[in-house]
């Protein structure tokens, strides 16, 4: 009976001592977790706006032919670049080769009426000067001739027109320049100025962004924006706002900006992506978060909180506008917290985190 007491208590009390031990377990730095972090309302998210834009020659035009017709060859390609007077297009020429044809003939029997006309009247003033005719006969005879005349030019004038239509079937660059966009191919039927290539003039560049209707009032006023390419946005340039749309797109709301970039930079190619950014002035506008701070579940919107203890939580917030390079926030956020900005999907409410310096990877 004792022998068993003395066993039981002997477990109970390894057991209390087993315990305590787990509970004074000291956290291990494999239980702290090392995170991102950055504090809203403060740096590139507190004070700018930013956008997505497309670098755009700032003189565009659609080329097309001015009679209608079939195309049956096209030189110009996308990206091609062409000099002045460089053939295009072409179109079937068949029909508009029997309307100069037909001119031409109509042109010959004019000069041939004119001919025996002005022989006429020569042969009738003859006749008059020695009697043998009478005034009036003489004058039905130049009325005659002043007709075929005026056909003849009538002819000639038909033909001029039918000889430049012909040279209409044949689509040249204006000017020199490259080729953006094609919009016709061979076997097309196309109709009189229908739009076959798009030619663009390098040599001036824009870039072309969309802006919310929350912030066309602050892109309006400004003078200035920084512009820089996706694959060099440690060099952006100083762009000038040449045009802001007077409406809104039907589809997406948005108004189109233009702004002109100083000359043609070295590497601003046609088609490029380009981040332009301007300061966000008394627009009215939410705290800005960068998107990898965001956690998301069952569409809900939420960031974790950075509190003084080194512990996190999960706060919800509302999302007001998705922009380019961060999140606008309407509410759930105070200008100085701290919030995490990477890895939100591996964190647990209250666990315990380190603050990783700028920069760092440890």
């Amino acid at each position: 009976m004792n022998t068993k007491r003395i066993v039981s208590d002997s477990g109970l009390v390894a057991l209390v001592a087993l315990l305590a031990a787990c509970h004074g377990k000291p956290e291990t730095s494999a239980d702290i977790r090392p995170v991102r972090t950055a504090i809203v309302g403060t740096g590139q998210y507190g004070d700018k706006f930013a956008y997505t834009g497309e670098i755009r020659a700032r003189h565009e035009s659609d080329l097309g032919f001015q009679v209608a017709g079939k195309l049956v060859a096209r030189a110009a390609e996308v990206g091609a670049s062409v000099t002045a007077g460089a053939v295009l297009a072409q179109l079937d020429p068949a029909d508009e080769k029997v309307a100069v044809n037909s001119a031409q003939s109509a042109v010959s029997a004019a000069q041939a009426e004119l001919a025996r006309a002005t022989s006429e009247e020569a042969s009738y003033r003859d006749l008059l000067e020695r009697g043998l005719t009478t005034r009036t006969a003489y004058i039905e005879q130049q009325t005659a001739t002043k007709t075929a005349q005026s056909r003849l030019q009538q002819a000639t004038a038909d033909l001029d027109l039918r000889r430049r239509q012909l040279n209409y079937t044949t689509l040249r660059a204006d000017r020199a320049g490259v080729i953006t966009r094609v919009s016709a191919d061979v076997g097309a039927v196309l109709a009189q100025g229908q739009a076959v290539v798009t030619l663009a003039q390098p040599s001036e560049l824009d870039v072309v962004f969309d802006v919310a209707d929350t912030q066309v009032d602050t892109v309006r006023n400004a003078n200035a924006v920084a512009a820089a390419l996706l694959s060099a946005r440690d060099k952006p340039l100083a762009a000038y706002v040449r045009e802001v749309s007077p409406s809104a797109d039907p589809i997406t709301r948005t108004y189109r900006v233009k702004c002109t970039l100083p000359g043609r930079p070295p590497g601003w190619y046609l088609g490029l992506n380009a981040i332009v950014t301007l300061e966000a002035g008394q627009a009215a506008q939410g705290i800005r978060i960068p998107p990898t701070a965001l956690y998301e579940k069952d569409r809900k919107s939420a960031v974790w909180i950075v509190k003084d203890d080194q512990t996190i939580e999960l706060r919800p917030i509302v999302v007001a506008r998705y922009d380019t390079e961060s999140i606008e926030v309407s509410s759930g956020l105070r200008s100085g917290e701290r919030i995490v900005t990477a890895g939100v999907h591996k964190l647990l409410a209250g666990q315990k985190v380190r603050l990783l310096a700028p920069d760092s990877g440890k």
